[in-house]
């Protein structure tokens, strides 16, 4: 039966994406000196009245100092380190927006109340906050040395105290006010402290892991998140298949994985279909299709992924295909259940798409590849599934594997005519074609097979799934051309997932920034210039078996629990600490 799963329960990878999707998302550096040098001014006429201008420009050299110092001093401490001038800006520019919150408080009620210190108060107050709010980032984000943490954190509010308050703290330190203004900066301070007691299995804390996020999605840096994710890592062996296709015109590569690609740019197998494109640029062009499997099958290292490529391309290497005209049965077309298939069979080598479209799908699972193997087996076929991942919607289908529609579509390729057959390959960079932020720079391929009269053509976009009705606008505008659609896939490619994205769930599905029409068209285009290339075709297969260290699905929902438990007791932990900072104002305003 078909089976449907909500996408309210994100997966392990989805979560971890998610999450950090808006991370440093943030405005340049010189407007966020300009909303730090407003912040200041209002600081400042807020406790001097129009005599504070001085102030205000004191303050803001303040601002840009202590921005500067922190930034610098963190840089020396780690070369690598995320905290560049800007994030610095926005840190401060942020803490004195709270400043200004806290500080509004006291002013207003001085104004009503005729009360001498309580603006006084709200300023030293505030000053403790600012401090506290800016330990939490620096030791959240930026630095784990808690010590030198609060160094840094105390430079900009006690240098902007004096600059703007100094002659009234001189006459009235109010106790009470210090007092409840040291309680909320410790109790602020103590959320790094706790948070960084919550380990994995193997001891990686979660306050160095969320700075290794912070170090791979601000930097691009993901040393220390390979390092960890290696580290939780599981030894396996995974089967690749490689087909070649010999034309005169040259050599034309299939590689089905047994690697997924991902979890997300850049750390491990992230940018997998690239980084075999790369490696196979002295071979002829490749095609890296997407294989049953989920996350589970991520490579821990990009470091292994480079292994593992070139692996893949000693293969490629070692295949000598077979003398004279290949011949083929198929492409054979089924709707099976909720699911479209295309198969093609090369002697006993049956490789097989499947889609979904225009229904909700995401990675198939590799159980649902055994079970239909063993189904085109008793046909006399080796059965290898190519996943289309081609339409991302919001209720997520299963295939079917009980369909007895399965056994007919096995028996029905079986029993076809072998004939002989044409190929040709075409790339979209020759139509000068490019995406919008939703296809990465390895873009379209297609390859064209022509058996008798018909010319049946498979699409590879380099993406991560597809808008739902993409693959019937490609499949209508190439029938319009007169061509067949064997299938059009997305890589998976999680090159462009959380790079800088904001989407819900870190990266955009190929035709949410890429108009429907240009990507339909350009599919037609690269049909018509591949017809030109037709020429009579040689095929051959090889699988090779190899061990490789997968991120593994235990470590993944480790990884994914971890974070969702630090982001709940994250938010309890500020609810409970906002009730207690106000409650201190209170008592430091008002009392």
């Amino acid at each position: 039966m078909s089976s449907t799963s909500s996408t309210k329960s994100l997966s392990a990878t989805d979560v971890l994406a998610s999450r950090y999707r808006h991370l440093f998302v943030l405005p340049s550096a010189p407007r966020l000196l300009l909303y730090g040098g407003l912040a200041s001014l209002l600081l400042a006429l807020l406790s001097k009245g129009a005599g504070g201008i001085l102030n205000f420009v004191l303050a803001l050299v303040v601002f840009a100092l202590s921005a500067s110092a922190i930034s610098s001093a963190l840089l020396l401490v780690d070369r690598k380190t995320i905290a560049t001038f800007r994030r610095v800006l926005a840190l401060l520019a942020g803490s004195e927006i709270l400043w200004l919150v806290i500080a509004a408080v006291g002013g207003a009620y001085a104004w009503t109340s005729g009360s001498s210190y309580a603006l006084t108060n709200a300023l030293l107050f505030g000053a403790f906050i600012c401090a506290g709010f800016e330990f939490i980032v620096i030791n959240g984000a930026f630095e784990r040395s808690a010590p030198l943490s609060f160094a840094l954190a105390i430079v900009h509010p006690t240098a902007t105290i004096l600059v703007i308050r100094a002659p009234e703290l001189m006459k009235h330190l109010d106790p009470v006010a210090a007092v409840a203004g040291a309680i909320s900066l410790a109790l602020l301070a103590a959320f790094p402290v706790l948070l960084g007691r919550r380990k994995t299995s193997l001891g990686f804390d979660a306050l160095s892991l969320f700075q290794s996020f912070m170090k791979t999605w601000a930097a691009g840096d993901s040393d220390e998140l390979e390092a960890a994710i290696a580290s939780h890592s599981e030894e396996a062996e995974t089967a690749t298949k490689v087909i070649r296709l010999r034309t005169k015109g040259g050599d034309t590569f299939l590689v089905l994985p047994g690697v997924h690609p991902g979890p997300f740019h850049p750390v491990g197998s992230y940018d997998l279909p690239g980084v075999i494109s790369r490696v196979f640029k002295d071979l002829g062009p490749v095609m890296t299709l997407h294989r049953p499997g989920g996350h589970e099958r991520n490579l821990a290292t990009r470091a292994e992924t480079a292994k593992y490529s070139q692996s893949v391309k000693e293969l490629a290497l070692s295949m000598i295909p077979q003398q004279g005209q290949t011949e083929m049965r198929g492409p054979i077309h089924a709707r099976v259940g909720n699911a479209s298939a295309s198969a093609c069979a090369f002697g006993k080598d049956l490789v097989m798409t499947i889609s979904l479209a225009p229904l909700g799908s995401d990675d198939i699972d590799t159980s649902i590849e055994d079970q239909l193997s063993k189904t085109a087996s008793e046909s006399g076929l080796g059965l290898s599934i190519v996943d289309a991942h081609n339409s991302i919607a919001p209720e997520l289908q299963s295939v079917a594997t009980g369909d007895p529609g399965w056994e007919q579509l096995f028996g029905d390729t079986s029993r076809a005519k072998p004939d002989r057959f044409n190929a040709s390959y075409s790339h979209s960079s020759e139509i000068g074609f490019t995406g919008s932020g939703d296809i990465t720079e390895n873009g379209l391929a297609l390859l064209m097979i022509q058996t008798g009269g018909a010319k049946s053509v498979l699409i590879l976009a380099d993406a991560n799934n597809s808008v739902s009705g993409l693959r019937s606008e490609v499949a209508k505008a190439l029938e319009s051309a007169g061509y067949d659609l064997i299938e059009f896939c997305t890589s998976d490619s999680h090159n462009l997932a959380a790079r800088g994205l904001t989407a819900e769930r870190g990266y955009r599905a190929l035709g949410e920034a890429t108009p429907t029409q240009s990507i339909a068209g350009a599919a037609v285009k690269m049909a018509r210039l591949a017809e030109t290339r037709l020429a009579p075709a040689e095929y051959s297969s090889a699988e090779m078996k190899s061990r490789v260290r997968f991120f593994g699905s235990g470590a993944l929902k480790e990884f994914a629990s971890m974070i969702q438990s630090s982001s709940r007791f994250a938010r309890n932990y500020f609810r409970f600490a906002t009730v207690v900072v106000s409650a201190l104002l209170l008592v430091s305003v008002f009392v």
